[in-house]
């Protein structure tokens, strides 16, 4: 079953909440990482959230999550960012790989070669570890990425555990690096769609396995599964995405 925690106790009726997207939380140059982006926004419905980004999330100014316990938007003055709902995650997780693979697999990081985002928080290449994720994900199988990841503890809440903007944003670039060489993608993608699942507490300084893996593509829209595992092999965190390739 999904874990809870205060942050996720649900909201009714109608509130409002200020928020603040620093530009280090960038993914696009001038945008928020859409992962985090998601967190942000889905940490006001629970644990399995589908949330939908319409526009890119502004950095370094207020901007207003409003929700009625059933769903939330995210709004800067008139103009909505993005939606949520609440939605059952269905989704076909794969076996966990070992911390070691994880950590081995990050030397095959095609962003090395080439990246559309290199300022991007999660896995941007000009980023110094301890000022982004650093999430490198490698290829271990066909249409497979894992990458290693110890939290910072910088990012742990008043709960104790990692926040979900952290789990979100973990759960959105390896991704996109599984549907990249997959279906050999030039130029950038972005985040459309995100449907995540928070199943146990995620807590900083412990080794976690973030694995990406692709599930098809139509058109301009391509679709992967992500997930976080803990040391044990057990899941901690998933999702199903949608990205989109921009023209």
């Amino acid at each position: 079953m999904p874990y809870s925690n205060a942050a996720q106790i649900l909201e009714t009726p109608t509130s409002t909440h200020d928020v603040y997207v620093q530009g280090r939380f960038c993914g696009p140059p001038g945008s928020g990482n859409g992962g985090y982006s998601v967190g942000l926004v889905a940490k006001h419905l629970g644990s399995e959230v589908e949330v939908t980004l319409k526009r890119p999330i502004p950095i370094d100014r207020t901007i207003q999550v409003v929700s009625d316990g059933d769903t939330a938007t995210l709004v800067d003055a008139d103009m909505e960012i993005a939606s949520a709902r609440h939605v059952e995650l269905d989704l076909d997780i794969p076996e966990a790989i070992t911390f070691a693979q994880a950590a081995a697999a990050r030397a095959d990081f095609p962003g090395y070669q080439a990246h559309p985002f290199p300022g991007c928080f999660v896995c941007g290449t000009n980023r110094c570890c301890g000022e982004g994720m650093c999430l490198f994900t490698g290829v271990v199988d066909e249409g497979i990425v894992a990458s290693s990841w110890v939290p910072a503890a910088e990012f742990v809440t008043e709960e104790g555990v990692i926040g979900p903007e952290l789990i979100g944003a973990a759960l959105d670039c390896p991704g996109a690096w599984a549907l990249i060489p997959h279906y050999g993608i030039e130029g950038p993608i972005v985040l459309g769609r995100m449907t995540y699942r928070l199943e146990k507490p995620i807590y900083a300084g412990e080794r976690y396995v973030v694995m990406g893996w692709v599930r098809g593509r139509e058109g301009r829209k391509a679709f992967c599964g992500t997930a976080i595992y803990d040391a044990e092999g057990q899941v901690c965190a998933a999702a199903a995405a949608t990205w989109i390739q921009l023209t």
